[in-house]
């Protein structure tokens, strides 16, 4: 092993180390701030180090000065950042789905502690959040991503990072996505409550003496979690393809940003 040879290992083992290191402070469940910074820094040594032969055999170490290498360890950073954003933002699309169904069952009162944020959360945003990150582990989402972050290297190579205006313009077309999906979570429950409203109207107008509000607020809760048991398969389904149409804006993101 030459010194030249050492030298290039160690500069492109580096910087995959900060490319990886900017993907796991964002990916779900491995980016929880429950997660020790030991750990990611241990997993982002690991996976650089994997890729690091194929590095070796198909890149080269750019000749820069000092500050170029500090803006190109920025760039990788904030690539890595923004992939893990893009999945971590998805995802939580199912949070406001949860927040509007609270709204709508009367559980927007009822606030638990998120252990990711250190913030109170709705129970059932909280809910769907953790739902939707066990289908994350069970379709090996995690495996996946990571396999085409893996790849993102030659979509992408070493210092050839951009950063124009279309990424953030991506970035921003992207999350509109989150109104849509937390929409398609929380209609059926809207539905419903809705038809819910409606009889219970047709119903104070034919029975005055009714207390129509005590029965109502049970009737809701009701209504809205049984709405939302029936409807765990299809959620189980949309994060599927959330994931799916994840991995497009994926490819989208890294070519602008190559």
């Amino acid at each position: 092993m030459t010194e030249a040879f050492f030298l290039k290992a160690v500069g492109l083992f580096l910087i995959a180390l900060v490319r990886f290191s900017g993907f796991f402070l964002n990916l779900p469940i491995f980016g929880e701030s429950a997660v020790p910074m030991r750990v990611k820094a241990g997993l982002s040594a690991l996976c650089a180090l994997l890729v690091l032969p194929h590095l070796i055999a198909t890149q080269e170490m750019p000749e820069l000065t000092v500050l170029g290498y500090g803006l190109m360890a920025f760039r990788e950073l904030v690539l890595g950042w923004s992939v893990g954003f893009l999945l971590l933002l998805n995802l939580d699309a199912l949070k406001l789905g949860g927040q509007l169904i609270g709204m709508q069952v009367g559980f927007s009162f009822v606030q638990v502690v998120d252990p990711e944020s250190n913030r109170s959360q709705a129970i059932i945003s909280e809910f769907l959040h953790l739902f939707a990150l066990i289908i994350f582990l069970v379709v090996n989402g995690h495996l996946i991503f990571l396999q085409a972050f893996a790849a993102s290297f030659d979509l992408v190579p070493l210092a050839g990072v951009h950063l124009p205006g279309g990424v953030v313009a991506e970035m921003v077309r992207i999350s509109t996505s989150i109104f849509w999906t937390g929409m398609q979570v929380s209609m059926p429950v809207f539905a419903v409550i809705l038809a819910g409203d409606v009889a219970l109207g047709i119903i104070a107008r034919t029975v005055p003496r009714m207390n129509i509000f005590q029965v109502g607020f049970a009737l809701k809760v009701l209504m809205g979690l049984g709405t939302l048991i029936l409807c765990l398969p299809y959620v189980g389904d949309l994060v599927r393809n959330l994931l799916h149409g994840v991995y497009g804006d994926l490819n989208t993101l890294l070519n602008k940003m190559g």
